[in-house]
């Protein structure tokens, strides 16, 4: 164990002085870069340290500075391919500005999300990066207290915190629509994600929005689901399936209610694209691989995840930060699964 001697004492910065044969306040300094101090002197304590295995007490310093140079980083499913993918975009961004990064995975439960919240502050944070289940303003302010900056990303609080960088939800249901009502599909359904997530309910709103433009010669065949999982998107796919007229195309809220999509067809012998025609608005790593290969609607999450952390970096970096909020644009892929040629 660093910082321990073989007999079991613990190095301390008065074990460094005293090899270096300095006072502890000396020795402080030489650690620290501060101080006018020979190089004689900063190289026999630099010297001492390294043989003594000694390394700075974060505790200690933290308690000097105020500052832990930690950030938070909560999310409803670190397993989902998207956040996987923004949190190593943001942690590359706040390690090359100082910070390291602890993760919190609140399984899509406003009660653990809290629970997180409360454990990072306790932890003293820096500041947060937070991808909300859907907590009220007044419930999020009650807990963090507005004691630490905080960047929303990917599902955000409206008139709380310092930033947010959310998709561009409604223009990427709209390319999926079209799309398949390019097709010739007039009955098409929504598996729904959740409704209390900004990416939730604004994907919803943009289906209902670009359905109600090719009115009336398309109609919403149903609306089904509320949570972001596959074992929710067998069963929202089932109840579709089961209605007195069934859609013959599917847009998915994501990949996971995408892939719970599939397994139902599967299950219950429906041909994608020749029965039921199927889009979604994340284009996942493996979407390219699945059978057929998923039409999807695609953007790059690490730079989400870089463009809040830079967000954040600014935030805890001004005494005074002004809010700011980003749109990330998205795009078509066109694949099998919609009935485009493979």
């Amino acid at each position: 164990m660093r910082n321990r001697l073989r007999n079991g004492h613990v190095v301390t910065l008065a074990d460094v002085a005293r090899r270096a044969g300095v006072s502890a306040s000396t020795a402080s300094r030489a650690l620290n870069g501060r101080g006018e101090l020979s190089d004689q002197t900063r190289a026999a304590v630099a010297d001492a340290a390294r043989a003594l295995q000694f390394q700075p007490s974060q505790l200690a310093r933290s308690l000097r500075t105020s500052t832990t140079h930690t950030v938070g980083f909560v999310v409803p499913d670190v397993s989902s391919p998207f956040y996987a993918a923004a949190l190593k975009g943001a942690q590359t961004t706040l390690h090359d500005a100082g910070y390291r990064t602890l993760l919190m995975d609140c399984e899509q439960s406003a009660d653990r999300e809290i629970e997180a919240l409360q454990t990072l502050l306790a932890h003293r944070v820096d500041g947060l990066l937070v991808s909300t289940v859907g907590l009220s303003r007044e419930r999020f302010e009650e807990v963090t207290g507005g004691r630490v900056p905080c960047v929303f990303f990917d599902s955000s609080i409206v008139g709380s915190g310092d930033g947010s960088v959310i998709l561009d939800n409604h223009a990427g249901i709209e390319l999926l629509v079209d799309h398949l009502v390019g097709h010739g599909h007039r009955r098409i359904a929504l598996l729904a994600g959740s409704p209390s997530e900004t990416s939730g309910f604004e994907r919803q709103a943009g289906f209902e929005a670009a359905m109600a433009r090719h009115a009336p010669g398309v109609t919403i065949a149903g609306i089904a689901g509320r949570e972001w999982s596959l074992h929710e998107g067998t069963q929202a796919t089932h109840e579709l399936l089961a209605l007195e007229e069934p859609p013959t195309a599917l847009v998915a809220s994501s990949v996971e209610l995408a892939l719970g999509a599939m397994l139902t067809c599967r299950e219950r012998g429906v041909r994608i694209p020749d029965d039921l025609a199927l889009a979604a608005f994340d284009d996942a790593y493996f979407a390219e691989l699945l059978d057929p290969p998923l039409t999807a609607v695609t953007y790059r999450p690490r730079e989400v995840g870089e463009a809040a952390a830079s967000l954040l970096v600014e935030a805890m970096g001004d005494d005074e930060p002004g809010a700011r909020d980003l749109r990330f644009d998205v795009r078509l892929i066109v694949r099998g699964s919609c009935g485009c040629p493979r």
